[in-house]
């Protein structure tokens, strides 16, 4: 089991490198299913594992300058202001027992069955994305009110990532894209940025309330999933994005439904 985890886990780095989100999916039912690190601890590993290596891949786009520092900082802030909410507010205040009439769930099955849910949207959404004309200018000037639509949609993906400990960038591309007007190539790398400050930044408020680290695993898994993303910008301009994002949208589906039936069988 630890070496499929192994595998799976360099498979999330190659995959977060190419398409700029939507690896890191893979790293909280990694570290459950195949590592046996309870839910709850996992998304708190899971926040430094994607924000590593992101902020690697970030640095490997910024050297061919693809990323727009100014809507980054735009969506970093309140998404980072999301995350601390849901570490620090919304998850400490959720019993180790839940319990609606007859029916009862424990906390970590509570947020697995949560991130399976978001997992079946996100396959919806891979499976669905049509990649915009990637020869159009970047336009480093938003239109009118995109600025505040930025923003929102930051603070909305920095709550879903401090709950789940998923990096979010399935939605934050297509925002970059659609919103801020910037490029695919450019949404991507500046999507990476974004996941890295928002995810590190998680981490570090969990850090301050005592959280104790098994060194050992994280340093193993966040080393792959940098490996792979080191191999995943190797081969973004050589993939059709397109393809591989459907293909891993199928295979981010079996997933999903795979953790809501174990979680509530």
């Amino acid at each position: 089991m630890t070496l499929i985890g192994l595998f799976l886990s360099l498979l999330m780095g190659v995959t977060l490198g190419i398409l700029g989100g939507g690896g890191s999916i893979l790293t909280v039912p990694i570290l459950a299913y195949f590592f046996g690190v309870s839910a709850t601890l996992a998304t708190s590993y899971s926040l430094f594992v994607v924000g590593v290596t992101s902020l690697f891949g970030a640095f490997k786009y910024a050297q061919n300058k693809l990323i727009n520092i100014r809507v980054a900082v735009l969506f970093s802030i309140p998404s980072s202001l999301g995350v601390l909410f849901a570490r620090r507010w919304l998850l400490p205040v959720i019993p180790d027992w839940v319990q609606w009439g007859s029916v009862g769930i424990s906390k970590d099955q509570l947020v697995l069955t949560t991130f399976g849910l978001l997992v079946l949207v996100i396959s919806i959404f891979m499976l669905k994305a049509k990649d915009p004309n990637e020869t159009a200018e970047t336009n480093s000037h938003p239109p009118k009110f995109a600025g505040a639509w930025i923003a929102i949609e930051g603070l909305v993906v920095g709550a879903i990532t401090g709950f789940v400990g998923a990096g979010g960038g399935f939605m934050i591309v297509p925002a970059l894209v659609l919103l801020a007007k910037l490029p695919l190539r450019d949404a991507i790398a500046t999507s990476l940025l974004i996941i890295a400050v928002k995810s590190l930044i998680g981490f570090l408020g969990d850090i301050t309330t005592g959280l104790e680290v098994d060194l050992t695993l994280l340093s193993l898994v966040t080393g792959l999933t940098v490996t792979g993303a080191w191999i995943g910008t190797q081969l973004s301009s050589k993939l059709n994005v397109s393809v591989l994002r459907k293909s891993f949208g199928i295979f981010v589906l079996v997933m999903g439904i795979a953790i809501i039936v174990k979680e509530l069988s």
